[in-house]
């Protein structure tokens, strides 16, 4: 029956994003849904093969942080919030690492080492991915000069939309990084206290 609901949150998440497509008149987006849909099918294999058991919102969880940056993150207009505020990309960059601190901790957690550990590793392994992400963003620039380091603004009340950027990609990626510690960081101090006051949910 739990693996039944979690089949039905992927196919609902689907449903979803089908229609956000439809209203959104881009088909471009179509491409994202199916990394969108993969990436939580091969979620739910890894929780189904290696017997985790994950909570349903943990689903739901991954599905918010990939469409915040998959879908409404880039893309055209009424979607491409990467392009029209400087802050959504640095709130997506500590919501991110937090939601994310929920899974790694439910695997960690089957450890048989303190707390204080469990939570340290924890922030170390969000940043450790942080970092995998940020390197893969360098390596596309780099070759594919696909400009996904770096903050860029468009200007859509033109003919032709012109980006301007108005943070250079170093300084971008330190904050992205800076944003997912207190991220991180932030997770820690949530799940250690919860846990201490027999809260924790």
């Amino acid at each position: 029956m739990l693996f039944r609901n979690k089949r039905r949150v992927i196919t609902g998440g689907g449903i979803l994003l089908l229609i956000l497509m439809y209203f959104s008149r881009n088909l471009g987006i179509l491409v994202f849904i199916g990394l969108i849909i993969g990436s939580l099918l091969l979620f739910y294999y890894i929780d189904h093969a290696y017997k985790f058991d994950f909570p349903e919102r943990y689903y739901i969880y991954i599905f918010i942080v990939l469409v915040a940056g998959l879908i409404l993150g880039p893309n055209k207009p009424p979607l491409g919030f990467y392009y029209r505020n400087y802050y959504y990309d640095k709130v997506l960059h500590f919501i991110s690492p937090f939601l994310m601190g929920f899974v790694i901790f439910f695997i960690l957690n089957q450890l048989n080492v303190s707390l204080k550990w469990k939570l340290l590793m924890t922030v170390a392994l969000v940043m450790g991915i942080l970092g995998l992400f940020e390197i893969g963003e360098y390596m596309l620039d780099l070759f594919l000069d696909l400009q996904l380091q770096g903050v860029y603004l468009a200007d859509y009340a033109k003919e032709i939309v012109k980006y301007e950027q108005i943070v250079a990609p170093i300084d971008d990626t330190m904050w992205d990084l800076i944003m997912g510690l207190i991220g991180g960081g932030f997770f820690a101090l949530y799940k250690g206290v919860t846990l201490k006051l027999n809260i924790d949910y």
